[in-house]
């Protein structure tokens, strides 16, 4: 037994460890068209060069995914979608721009606009990572070796709905009370004490997953030729707005705000 504490101890020292921030993020995109686009991945506070240039195509009714794009967690990132043709002969080409200080599990926004039907921003964390910041280090093989497992916390635990050293008995929801779907699980601290907490869902945070995570905003700029401008273009446009079919998590409608929305001179 005396083993068994000294080796817990230890594996411990390895789960607690805090280190660089290692995760990605993942956007995913939909259209009704046709559509030859670039991204770009950017940070607020570092030079262009820095910058990522990620070609892409989509296809009618199709998802299109770019995974695992790296970036920095202690940097503000900034996403721009350029969609270099379209199929109306008055729009030029069509810019959206997002600009977010990274966590994990980033929610979409609520809506999206033309020419797109779905855009989805996911930040996940690099394999035995974990946190909001992606800067927790938990090794699940080490873990194993006594009996346990690293939960979502990046925190040795029992499986979900199990507690204790053996990991035998069962968690009573009304111990921890989670809100919105959350899940009670176990994590042992470094001096071996046991706390029974909470496992939210995509898009809730706080120690009951009582507060919802807000959603991104996304700016529309719109290149337009003026000879071939016509008042149905803008109307087009500004009617254009549709739920977006990818959001993470139902909210109560809310209409994309027209400070977003910009029309240039092509």
């Amino acid at each position: 037994m005396n083993h068994y504490y000294s080796l817990l101890f230890g594996i411990l020292f390895l789960v607690f460890s805090q280190a660089k921030c290692t995760g990605y993020l993942e956007v995913s995109f939909k259209s009704d068209f046709n559509l030859k686009s670039v991204l770009n991945v950017s940070s607020l506070n570092t030079n262009s060069s820095n910058s990522r240039l990620i070609p892409f195509l989509v296809s009618p009714n199709k998802t299109e995914k770019l995974a695992k794009i790296p970036i920095d967690f202690n940097e503000t990132v900034i996403i721009t979608v350029f969609v270099i043709n379209q199929d109306r002969l008055d729009i030029d080409n069509a810019t959206i721009t997002s600009t977010f200080i990274p966590r994990r599990g980033l929610l979409s926004p609520l809506t999206v606009m033309y020419p797109f039907t779905g855009i989805k921003i996911n930040i996940g964390c690099d394999t035995q990572y974990y946190g909001d910041q992606c800067n927790v280090f938990c090794c699940s093989e080490t873990a194993s070796r006594v009996g346990k497992e690293c939960n979502s916390l990046g925190q040795l635990g029992c499986p979900v709905g199990k507690k204790g050293l053996d990991c035998k008995q069962s968690i009573s929801k009304k111990w921890c009370k989670c809100k919105n779907k959350g899940s009670c699980i176990s994590s042992f601290g470094k001096n071996l004490h046991e706390r029974i907490q909470c496992s939210c869902l995509v898009g809730f945070t706080g120690i009951q997953c009582e507060k919802e995570v807000p959603s991104v905003e996304m700016m529309s700029v719109y290149g337009v030729d003026p000879k071939k401008f016509e008042i149905g273009t803008a109307k087009m446009l500004y009617e254009s707005v549709v739920d977006n079919e990818m959001v993470e998590v139902t909210r109560p409608h809310s209409s994309h705000l027209l400070h977003n929305l910009k029309i240039n001179d092509a």
